[in-house]
């Protein structure tokens, strides 16, 4: 057996998910970052994408056959400590509670908007196209990734 480590996904709404894995792979804001038990403390930013872990015990609905945990994250904050993890977020979307044709149209009107924008709001508008393009990723099955 693979050494664990506690994850706690916390949104504003409650816990999401929380129990022991074998690794968290999270769309930190300078690119993905793995964390396996034992790691180093940090803490980081997060950006719009997919929060990934494998559970050393599939737990509830957000764990897939196999073990795996996907949650689309707009963004938030992750601390690590060598024997937890903990995240932040003010959302956190399962593939079955992403409405795909609401992200995909939220998809085309952010890059409609890039087109448009420059400066600050361009960033704005990048962050609107990462968040829905990660509720989108988040509907992907494992083997279709």
């Amino acid at each position: 057996m693979a050494a664990t480590t506690k994850l706690a996904l916390i949104t504003p709404g409650g816990v999401r998910f929380e129990g022991d894995v074998e690794i968290v792979v999270a769309p930190g804001a300078a690119g993905d970052l793995g964390v396996l038990a034992k790691h180093a403390p940090l803490l980081t930013t997060l950006r719009p994408g997919v929060l990934k872990a494998t559970v050393a015990k599939a737990e509830g609905a957000a764990a897939e056959a196999g073990g795996r945990l996907s949650f689309a994250v707009p963004g938030g904050f992750m601390q690590v400590t060598p024997e937890k993890v903990i995240v932040l977020a003010d959302v956190a979307l399962t593939r079955d509670e992403v409405n795909v044709e609401e992200a995909r149209a939220d998809l085309r009107s952010a890059q409609e908007e890039l087109a448009r924008k420059r400066g600050p709001e361009e960033a704005q508008a990048r962050r609107a196209m990462a968040w829905a393009q990660a509720r989108l990723d988040v509907t992907q099955r494992p083997d279709q990734a």
